[in-house]
């Protein structure tokens, strides 16, 4: 699977103002060594200056440590060249994240991450380092890095993480953008939510004489979630939903606007349809003869 982070050989901004600073403030801690006797004790109380002062450098830098100053030294190796000074991270254009992952670590382990099979991050990594050392690889990096990177880019790639692990329907459920139904513009009765539940509970059927789950088949009101019609009868049926709509209305005395239904047998009846196959018998399906709009 190709590299979905396109690598850019380039130095962020803030990455060369932080090394231009470090020059600036070594250059002034030399200027400082030379002024003092005791190297050591002039170290420290450079150190505390710069720690407790509101100077530019100390905005850009933050707090530092003498180690850090000598590190810093070091690095430049008796030059002026500030580049020397920059982490030798590897940058990418995308929100400047850096990693010291080679570009065929990531291919292999993100090939491993984004499979339909869904590995997990940890079992990504370790058959990552293996293939690198089935390669003769010397250096692994260690397993913060790995997980480090996938965090990163399952946040900054949260569509091509679901895409490629969970599919196209996740992708519509989870990521596409959706309307929020907002149930305080609505009016008590307008909407009504249909459903049908067994009952947790056996009745005797009265045709076969063995027990069963009756089934319950309830219109709840969504502005005000009060359950305004309800049947109860041996299965879920025609007649006993058409019952459970006639009770829902008395109680609200009003006919609803709309009923969201589910997708059960019973709700998918042409008795409660409008297609021109029923329609041809000479019959309208219920909801459109009350003048209720239907959704699923």
């Amino acid at each position: 699977m190709e590299n979905h982070v396109e690598t850019i050989k380039y130095t962020p901004e803030k990455a060369k103002q932080n090394a231009l600073a470090k020059l600036d403030l070594i250059r002034k801690w030399q200027e400082f060594r030379r002024k003092a006797v005791n190297k050591l004790q002039a170290d420290y109380d450079f150190v505390k200056l710069h720690n407790t002062s509101n100077s530019h450098l100390f905005t850009v830098l933050g707090k530092i440590s003498r180690g850090s100053l000598h590190r810093w030294k070091a690095s430049l190796d008796g030059t002026e060249d500030y580049t020397r000074l920059i982490p030798n991270y590897k940058y990418v254009s995308v929100n400047e994240y850096r990693t010291c992952l080679t570009d065929e670590e990531i291919k292999i382990f993100m090939g491993l991450l984004l499979h339909p099979n869904r590995i997990c991050i940890g079992k990504a990594i370790a058959l990552t380092k293996y293939k690198l050392k089935e390669q003769g690889q010397s250096f692994i990096p260690a397993d913060i890095t790995f997980r480090r990177y996938a965090k990163w880019f399952k946040d900054n790639n949260y569509d091509k993480w679901v895409l490629a692990r969970d599919g196209e329907k996740a992708l519509s459920d989870k990521v596409e953008p959706y309307i929020k139904r907002d149930a305080s513009l609505l009016d008590v009765g307008d909407i009504l939510v249909a459903d049908g539940h067994k009952l947790a509970f056996q009745v005797i059927n009265p045709f076969t004489g063995k027990p069963c789950r009756a089934t319950l088949v309830g219109f709840l009101d969504w502005k005000s979630t009060a359950l305004v019609g309800y049947e109860i009868m041996l299965e879920e049926n025609t007649q006993c939903i058409a019952t459970a709509l006639r009770n829902a209305i008395i109680n609200l005395d009003m006919i609803p606007k709309i009923v969201y239904q589910d997708n059960g047998r019973a709700f998918r009846a042409k008795y409660f349809t409008d297609d021109k196959g029923f329609g041809e018998l000479g019959f309208y399906g219920l909801y459109a003869k009350l003048g209720i709009f239907t959704v699923r």
